[in-house]
């Protein structure tokens, strides 16, 4: 069984943490794969450009393709369905027996598949063999949008070997912070809550970068914040568990990992209410959600868990812990394996 994955998301100097779930599962597939299989990559790295920069990005990307045409592969795995799409359509047009797997991830299919594009995209799309949303919502928006089956809704995995609750690690800060400092992010709303807080003592870590990085800079002269960049997966789970809380305000999302990665650390978390936070957080048993844009309910919100005693603290955590054991890596990388069986046989 020869496989290929193709991803327009990989870590990159710029952006380390941005697609690093793609890379943990080829590696992780490499490992669990037998003598007599093979397993290749064709990825964009994430960086930080331009639109003109990016329509150059994908001509460059394009160009470093072709070399895989050639190359016969028994399935090819995409993740992020647009706009790579057409790159593994034409694959798929030179060799018609190739199976097609596409993971969908969230703005893909959410934003980039629109009233403008559906049509055209619904006749691309026909060359998949089977869909994989990272979540209900999405797997809800493949059907409708689309109009695809749902093969199996199969999240993109935790590395629990990396990711877990160090218990004796004390806490320097009160909430974190882990993604890109952009405007689908939230981080603004996360930003005016602070702004308003009664007390200049509550700490925050920005783990991240992007467009707001300079507001954060300068919010950190005035209140106890720490900005962390350029970390590695085991620095993550450090900041994880010196941390309390986690927090992500997003207006938009697949089905977020960093949220998952948290928990398995043991952090309870305060996300946004959009429906793909609902279905990852369990009100007061594993964190808390409060409205979308909403600074002012952030903000209580905030307050109330830096009043909660101990044992209510311990509640969430224990909560958090038991949340999402079936999302290890090493169990989707099995469901994937299995996908990629099971199809190539037919």
């Amino acid at each position: 069984m020869n496989i290929l994955i193709v991803s327009n998301m990989y870590p990159s100097k710029q952006k380390p943490y941005a697609g690093i779930f793609v890379k943990n599962q080829y590696d992780e597939l490499k490992n669990m794969m037998s003598g007599k299989d093979s397993i290749d990559i064709f990825y964009l790295e994430r960086k930080f450009t331009s639109k003109l920069g990016s329509v150059l990005k994908y001509l460059k990307a394009f160009a470093a393709f072709l070399k895989f045409l050639p190359r016969r592969y028994d399935l090819v795995h995409l993740h992020f369905f647009y706009p790579l799409i057409y790159f593994v359509w034409i694959y798929k047009k030179l060799h018609p027996k190739t199976k097609v797997v596409v993971t969908f991830h969230g703005k893909d299919i959410t934003v980039n598949v629109n009233d403008g594009n559906k049509n055209r995209l619904r006749k691309v799309a026909k060359i998949i063999d089977f869909t994989i949303p990272v979540g209900k919502t999405l797997a809800n928006l493949v059907n409708t949008k689309l109009n695809l089956e749902v093969g199996k809704i199969l999240p993109v995995g935790v590395n629990h070997n990396v990711f877990y609750h160090e218990k004796k690690q004390p806490k320097e800060f009160d909430f974190i912070f882990v993604g890109s400092f952009i405007h689908r992010k939230g981080i603004d709303v996360v930003i005016k809550a602070i702004k308003n807080l009664p007390s200049k003592e509550y700490s925050f870590c920005f783990c991240g970068s992007g467009e707001y990085l300079g507001e954060i800079k300068e919010l950190s002269k005035s209140y106890n914040i720490t900005i962390r960049q350029n970390q590695t997966q085991p620095q993550l789970r450090g900041l994880y568990n010196k941390s309390r809380f986690f927090i992500l305000m997003s207006r938009n999302e697949g089905f977020p990992t960093a949220t998952i990665e948290a928990m398995y650390c043991g952090l309870p978390v305060i996300t946004s209410d959009i429906p793909q936070f609902k279905e990852q957080v369990l009100e007061g048993i594993n964190g808390f959600t409060v409205p979308v844009d909403n600074d002012n309910e952030l903000l209580k919100c905030l307050i109330s868990t830096m009043d909660m005693d101990e044992n209510e603290y311990l509640k969430l955590q224990k909560g958090a812990l038991s949340s999402f054991k079936e999302l290890s890596l090493s169990e989707v990388c099995s469901n994937l394996y299995n996908i990629y069986q099971n199809l190539t046989k037919s």
